[in-house]
């Protein structure tokens, strides 16, 4: 199994950054890129236990992505899971944490566990690409973040 962790600091505090990223309706607004999200469900109120349906796109392929929420701890950090076989993922355990730097600042940490699928042939595309791709992909939720919170 695959591990990767991205950190960054926004200007915004703990508790805006934390409502913001609460709200699973909010993935698509910092999924740029070639990698695009649509939430077609959500369980409310969020709790573990809650599911999240949704639809990953890259280019033209649309694969189905259902997770749950397994993990909640207000404003601190929250966790998912891949429900199964149910999306793009072997396996995919994302933890989402939240550090006040400042009054005016939250580090923002993404904590990965994954594994892509097709077993051997997924391990060797992971070892070649997996931390450039994932490195990108987190760069830019980064920069949409940046720019849906320090804009006001």
């Amino acid at each position: 199994m695959g591990r990767f962790e991205y950190a960054f600091v926004v200007r915004a505090p703990l508790e805006r950054v934390w409502d913001f990223h609460d709200d699973p309706l909010a993935l698509p607004k910092v999924m740029t890129g070639p990698v695009q999200m649509r939430v077609h469900h959500v369980d409310r109120p969020l709790n573990p236990g809650s599911r999240i349906l949704m639809t990953m796109q890259v280019g033209p392929l649309r694969r189905p992505w259902n997770v749950q929420l397994i993990e909640r701890v207000p404003p601190h950090y929250f966790t998912d899971e891949q429900i199964g076989d149910e999306g793009p993922f072997k396996r995919w355990r994302h933890t989402h944490a939240f550090e006040a730097v400042d009054d005016q600042r939250t580090r923002v940490i993404d904590r990965l566990d994954y594994a892509l699928p097709f077993g051997p042939l997924g391990e060797l595309l992971d070892a070649l690409f997996g931390r450039i791709v994932l490195r990108a992909m987190f760069a830019a939720r980064a920069k949409a973040t940046r720019r849906w919170l320090e804009a006001t």
